[in-house]
């Protein structure tokens, strides 16, 4: 639901005219709910059995901390289609860079699922060096924004302050999909992965 999510945003950034906010909404509300029913679901297993295996109990106690991140990670979503919805409506051009940003994003959400449910651990390194890319454009496009911010009239300076909180929520985003990949390698191999050296893209 939260990949459907993502790429139903990425759609509304593009100006896709089939794109709907309405499918966002619904899915964040069943994300919602599916969140606290995954956290009863691992503390009623940890009550009822005796003995677990190490990478059983690796997997209850992570799983509910993944879920919360994808559950935040739909509420970000949310927001920039919202914040997308009102550029259309109003006609504003939406920075390609935005775009570019969710499209780094979507492809994250969806390495981080097949991470989490392949075990593919070695897909966490990808993951973490893509987010590297979107610190990249997240600083590019706040310049960018900022720098004629004054000049602007009204209705586009107020848009163009959206669209610095879309790419402040993109942003966390690429750090909730890290996080959910540094989790799913603990849960696949036990152990802690290191981040990776800062590359020219930062």
């Amino acid at each position: 639901m939260v990949e459907r999510m993502v790429e139903e945003m990425e759609r509304m950034l593009r100006k896709d005219s089939n794109a709907s906010l309405d499918i966002i909404e619904e899915h964040e509300k069943q994300i919602n709910r599916s969140n606290q029913e995954i956290e009863e679901k691992c503390l009623d297993l940890l009550r009822d059995k005796d003995q677990f295996a190490e990478k059983e109990i690796r997997m209850l106690v992570v799983s509910t901390i993944i879920s919360a991140k994808f559950e935040r990670m739909a509420d970000h979503a949310n927001r920039v289609a919202r914040i997308a919805g009102w550029a259309r409506e109003d006609e504003i051009e939406i920075p390609p860079e935005l775009v570019d940003m969710a499209k780094v994003v979507h492809r994250m959400v969806q390495d981080v699922l097949l991470s989490f449910l392949t075990e593919a651990s070695e897909k966490a390194h990808d993951i973490l060096q893509r987010d590297n890319e979107v610190d990249y454009l997240d600083a590019v496009l706040s310049k960018k924004l900022l720098s004629d911010l004054g000049e602007q009239d009204q209705a586009h300076a107020q848009m163009r302050a959206q669209f610095l909180f879309c790419t402040r929520f993109l942003e966390r985003m690429g750090d909730l999909c890290t996080s959910i990949a540094k989790r799913s390698y603990f849960i696949a191999t036990g152990e802690r992965i290191k981040p990776p050296e800062a590359s020219g893209i930062a």
